[in-house]
């Protein structure tokens, strides 16, 4: 299985098996992402503010801290407008540690397999989708 995600760095994912991540030319910084979730596997948006934008955010996945799970930062298109968020496309479900961004303190967070958390640290709210 072969994924796209838009930092262009090869990196494991904590879900049981390996991806491969391509970079080109071609693939556009802040582009769309497709989610890949079901079963024991959700997503994680986080948005935060424009000035993040080109910025990365680690987070740990507390089942393995060790572990390095990270995404770019992106402005991406919603409706006419856009947000800036880092998108973590496909996350083993369980609790992560999302670190202090700004003026906002170190949170963790659930996951849950087969849906998308989406995480404001801009006003510090959390909605599983």
């Amino acid at each position: 299985m072969s994924h796209t995600h838009d930092d262009g760095h090869d990196h494991g994912h904590p879900h049981g098996h390996s991806h491969s991540h391509p970079h080109s030319e071609a693939t556009p910084r802040g582009g769309s992402v497709v989610v890949d979730i079901g079963g024991d596997v959700g997503a994680l948006v986080v948005y935060v503010d424009d000035d993040l934008a080109g910025t990365e955010i680690p987070i740990e996945w507390e089942h393995d801290p060790a572990k390095d799970v990270h995404t770019g930062v992106w402005p991406r298109r919603v409706g006419a407008g856009s947000i800036t968020a880092a998108v973590y496309p496909a996350l083993q479900q369980g609790r992560y540690r999302i670190p202090a961004i700004k003026d906002r303190e170190a949170s963790v967070v659930e996951v849950a397999g087969g849906a998308v958390l989406e995480v404001d640290a801009r006003t510090r709210q959390s909605v599983l989708v």
